[in-house]
């Protein structure tokens, strides 16, 4: 008897061991993990630092998910920042005032500009904490805004230098000769704008820095040597004389300076073919155009050719704004070609 309970105790306790061993172990913050962080509804508070919070979704690669979660949280933050921004147009319009009106021309040449300069990224943004749910992967980024702005006004500071540089070269010649000299100050000046844009962002006076006197002084004397550029414009064919005086009249309108006899920086050759055509009452005219600009000696600095239409219920002013159109891709193309092939 004794035998028998002795065997069924031994029976029972290593079934009770077999048990323990093949149970599924838990950790003891398993609790934890399953409870989502409270960053991931509420992004934490704290003095001189940003936060975002983005979420992704979940598909079976982890490594994924998260760098995915972590991409939205950098574009959160940012966007939580811009909210709290006033944003370009103050700071640009305030430094328009204390510059000078601008030309159509000198703000074409200025976007041109501008678009050729990548955006800046803000490095210190840091992505400091992931969580991983079944359906959902969260991050959680960061940013030292103390540090972004010091490394943003150190990277100002340096275009500035960089700007009064080339603002002390003697210019001496031809208006275009000249701009060769202090062009380049205009690409510097247009990435010490998306620096300042950033700083805008991350300081915590959520100022754009203004231009100082001298700084203003070197961006308005490049301005008024774009608009002494001389000018001349040849109407290569009958199809171009047609649209000769509209095209003259709009491109005198954006602040080009058309010179018809004289010196002249630039040549621009115009060459059009046109197309009128009348449906249901309405009036078009396609101008073919074809242009050439060349500097002073002849050289061939830019050719295209574009398609320009105008549209009315007069014939007349159908042709006008084919005319219109025209001017409007010349003036482009010579930004271009000031920017670009001026060397």
């Amino acid at each position: 008897m004794n035998f028998f309970k002795t065997s069924v105790c031994i029976a029972v306790a290593l079934s009770l061991t077999a048990c323990m061993a093949t149970a599924p172990k838990k950790s003891p913050d398993s609790k934890q993990r399953d409870i989502a962080p409270e960053w991931v509804n509420n992004a934490p508070e704290r003095n001189g630092f940003a936060y975002g919070v983005g979420s992704a979704d979940f598909w079976g690669d982890k490594a994924d998910a998260i760098r995915r979660a972590g991409d939205a949280a950098r574009v959160n933050l940012v966007t939580q920042l811009r909210v709290t921004v006033s944003g370009d147009f103050s700071s640009d319009l305030q430094e328009r005032q204390a510059t000078g009106r601008q030309t159509e021309m000198v703000q074409t040449v200025r976007n041109t500009i501008r678009s050729q300069v990548p955006s800046v990224e803000l490095d210190e943004v840091q992505i400091t904490e992931s969580y991983l749910e079944k359906k959902f992967a969260y991050a959680l980024a960061e940013l030292d805004r103390a540090k972004a702005a010091g490394r943003l006004r150190r990277q100002i500071s340096d275009l500035e230098d960089q700007i009064k540089a080339i603002g002390a070269r003697p210019r001496s010649g031809t208006p275009l000769q000249k701009v060769r000299v202090v062009l380049p100050a205009l690409k510097i000046f247009a990435q010490r704008d998306r620096y300042a844009d950033q700083l805008a962002l991350v300081s915590i006076q959520r100022q754009k820095p203004a231009l100082d006197d001298e700084l203003q002084a070197v961006q308005q004397s490049i301005f008024s040597l774009l608009d002494q550029l001389q000018v001349r414009i040849a109407m290569t064919d009958a199809g171009a004389e047609e649209i000769a005086g509209g095209v003259i009249e709009s491109l005198t309108e954006q602040g080009i300076r058309i010179n018809d006899s004289g010196a002249y920086d630039l040549l621009v050759e115009v060459g059009a073919k046109l197309r009128p055509a009348e449906r249901d009452g309405s009036h078009y005219v396609f101008a073919d155009s074809r242009v050439m600009i060349k500097d002073s000696n002849g050289r061939v600095l830019s050719s295209f050719s574009k398609q320009a239409k105008g549209a009315s219920g007069y014939a007349n002013l159908a042709q006008a704004k084919a005319a219109r159109n025209v001017a409007k891709a010349v003036a482009k193309e010579l930004a271009v070609t000031l920017v670009d092939k001026i060397d």
